[in-house]
């Protein structure tokens, strides 16, 4: 059967012909690394360390873990997140009621048995319950 004579619902095939230059390039690439590969898996200095190459993949896993940046353990860092989130977000709550009062008590003083802590104290958590109330506020018209 000819190229053109195609039956109904059938498509035509591509003409048999050699690989493209395309193909002959991806071909050549892969081999390329395919040989890379090859040969460092035969040197010992692939990048990945395998414990079926003997003592040289250690040296390869201290290699690579001397040019990584400062890794820390999972504690470690559990605690460096939790320092770095509640810090700025106790000076976010507790650091403008501890400036007004320091304000006041310049302009006018404090009332007698009155203190630059209580007046601090006071301040945290008035600011804490406003900011339970606006949760609860947003919890409460989530539904909506």
């Amino acid at each position: 059967m000819a190229a053109d004579d195609t039956m109904p619902g059938r498509v035509a095939e591509a003409p048999i012909g050699g690989p493209t230059a395309e193909e002959l390039r991806r071909d050549e690439e892969a081999r390329a690394r395919e040989r890379a590969m090859r040969e460092r898996l035969a040197s010992g200095t692939s990048h990945v360390p395998s414990a079926r190459r003997g003592p040289s993949w250690s040296a390869a896993l201290r290699e690579d873990e001397e040019s990584r940046p400062i890794s820390l353990g999972w504690k470690a860092s559990l605690l460096l997140n939790l320092v770095l989130l509640t810090g700025p977000l106790g000076l976010v709550i507790a650091l403008p009621p501890l400036l007004e009062c320091r304000a006041r008590e310049a302009r006018f003083g404090f009332f007698t048995g009155e203190t630059l802590g209580n007046c601090t104290a006071r301040g945290i958590e008035g600011r804490l319950r406003r900011l339970d109330d606006r949760i609860k506020m947003l919890v409460r018209g989530s539904g909506r």
